[in-house]
């Protein structure tokens, strides 16, 4: 008797058995994150209102009738403002939600700003505000941060210190540079430690498996955004429905990225890893992530050096206009209506530094757009001295005003130092129709070098600076407050906003870029030893005009300068008759 084939049936079934067991053993849990964006085509705001009606209300309408999903929806605080506004039913919906735990909202920040490319004063300013906006309509956000355009930057741990627990990315830009990850991981900057749940991560772990039932832009939801002008498409809304039905059948249990979070860190034997230096970018990294948005032309229309300079040059101008209300405020004067005009501006400022006026590709109305704000926050700032000129009593002096600490002291006679033609003792190149480059040498270790470059017939004008092969030293994008070195083991050539123009290129001197004349990204050619600066000009802009200073000395010698130029601007004022005027002190001046 062959007992042999029964014995091979019952082991498989025994086996398929406790493969079931296992697989029925395992935590199974849903996540998903719905960006909505009101400035999805900024200027235009028929549109934010058909992103409301069409795509917002009808979402939170989905979760209201099925209380088995949640999600985390991520909305800027602008947004809020508008709901308030203009839509109450949405927002009281948006609240209820929110109030019984279905959804975990998600305020990043005021505006969809394309905030890497600044300092972190800027994304501060931005959540305050947000906060502020919250607090004012009964609501409070969770402490989870997701970022316009899947943002990210190795300084969120300075960054986001205190404000949020944990990061939520997407594949990118982890994929770009690394290879597989964990899904949840401790990032360092500096000092400062935060948690970060990695998209690219593995999500079948030991005990516990998760999945996505929604990432993207929350408008495509329901509708083909502006393929479809943003009207339902019951195609695209059912299809994404129905991923969330399926996951239900699947066994998942839909949770909130806190909740995922938490329960990782619980599982026995998970221990949270250290994550590797990754550098600051954005979703879609085949293009180079920070270049896209400065430096890319893609619809023709683009100044992305421009425009995101514009946006810089009001930054400092506001700090020190709120620097003096604040002086005013310390001499008991009444300052309750130049405050609200500063946050006014603030605003404005935020609404300018959006990301889709220099990308993905943007139209002439949102190239506009950041125009348009920086000129309503300059209208702001001119009401705001108008006033301080009319209480302080400062006629016919010169005062120094110090926007990162706040001082205001009379100012000495202005020394110019114009420097002196020379050359420049590290090796760069142009690549440019026709190119001018002044070298000038201000002091013994300083050198300015500003560099014009014409449109070529493919448009695109390069500046390139040798390197050596070891990694190089920067502050990554809003991270000002450190420097820190670019490891040489990524697998493909990183870009860098440069938000406050720094970079030691690791041969005893440091490259300062003036982020107010043009502000575009820079990109480590790492085989090639080339650190470059790349810009695709328009036929209606042809030229692109950069700064520079070369600094030699140590790594925070650099570091210092950069901030006090770019972050930290100081100006002169001149208090006269016919009103206040002011002048941005350089190295020059120094």
């Amino acid at each position: 008797m062959n007992y042999d084939q029964p014995m091979k049936k019952t082991l498989l079934l025994i086996s398929l058995v406790l493969s079931g067991i296992l697989v029925n053993a395992q935590e199974k849990y849903a996540i998903g994150m719905f960006h909505f964006n009101l400035q999805y085509v900024a200027g235009d705001y028929k549109i934010e209102t058909k992103i409301i009606r069409n795509s917002v209300y009808p979402v939170l309408q989905f979760f209201e009738k099925n209380p088995q999903y949640k999600s985390d929806i991520e909305i800027q605080g602008y947004a809020i403002e508008s709901l308030a506004d203009d839509h109450p039913q949405v927002l009281a919906l948006l609240k209820k939600l929110v109030n019984r735990g279905q959804i975990e909202l998600v305020i990043a920040h005021y505006s969809d700003q394309f905030f890497i490319a600044y300092p972190a004063l800027d994304l501060q300013k931005s959540i305050e505000i947000s906060d502020q906006i919250l607090t004012d309509h009964g609501m409070k956000r969770s402490r989870v941060f997701f970022g316009q355009e899947i943002q990210w930057t190795p300084a969120y741990a300075t960054l986001l210190k205190d404000k949020y627990d944990l990061v939520v990315t997407s594949s990118d830009p982890h994929g770009h540079y690394r290879g597989a990850t964990l899904p949840l991981v401790n990032i360092t900057y500096g000092n400062d430690h935060i948690l970060g749940l990695i998209g690219a991560g593995e999500t079948k772990l030991d005990g516990l498996w998760w999945n996505f039932s929604f990432l993207d832009d929350g408008e495509v939801f329901n509708t083909l955004d502006y393929n479809s002008d943003f009207n339902i498409v019951p195609e695209q809304e059912k299809k994404s429905i129905d991923k969330f039905k399926r996951l239900e059948k699947e066994g998942y249990k839909f949770v909130t990225m806190t909740e995922l979070a938490n329960k990782i860190k619980a599982l026995k034997g998970y221990k949270i890893p250290d994550y590797p230096f990754v550098p600051e970018g954005t979703w879609n990294m085949s293009v180079c992530g920070p270049f896209m948005w400065m430096g890319r032309q893609r619809t023709g229309v683009e100044k992305d050096g421009l425009t995101r300079a514009l946006s810089y040059q009001m930054r400092g101008v506001i700090m020190m206009a709120e620097r003096l209300v604040d002086y005013a405020a310390a001499k008991g004067l009444d300052v309750t209506k130049l405050k609200g005009l500063i946050l006014e501006a603030w605003k404005h400022l935020l609404l300018s530094e959006v990301s889709d006026s220099s990308g993905w590709s943007p139209w002439l109305v949102e190239v506009q757009y950041t125009d348009n704000e920086v000129a309503n926050a300059d209208l702001i700032i001119k009401e705001v001295l108008k006033g301080l000129k009319a209480i302080l009593p400062m006629d016919d002096q010169n005062y120094l005003v110090n926007t990162q600490d706040g001082k205001i002291e009379p100012a000495d006679a202005q020394t110019n130092n114009p420097g002196a033609v020379s050359i420049l003792p590290i090796p760069y190149a142009v690549r440019a129709q026709k190119c001018t480059s002044v070298i000038k040498k201000i002091s013994e270790n300083l050198y300015r070098i500003d560099i014009t470059g014409e449109r070529p017939a493919d448009g695109a004008v390069e500046i390139e600076f040798n390197t050596p092969v070891s990694g190089l030293w920067y502050s990554a994008g809003s991270g000002e407050h450190w420097a820190v070195e670019i490891p040489t083991d990524l697998k493909n050539d990183p870009a860098f906003t440069l938000s406050n123009g720094f970079i030691f290129l690791n041969n005893g001197y440091s490259l300062i870029k003036d982020c107010s004349v043009e502000h575009i990204a820079a990109t480590w050619k790492m085989k090639e030893q080339k650190l470059v600066f790349r810009e695709e000009l328009n036929k209606n802009n042809l030229e692109m005009n950069m700064r520079f200073y070369l600094l030699k000395g140590a790594v925070n010698d650099g570091l210092k300068l950069a901030n006090r130029l770019n972050t930290w601007p100081s100006y002169k004022l001149s208090f006269a008759k016919s009103g206040i005027t002011y002048l941005k002190m350089m190295p020059e001046n120094w």
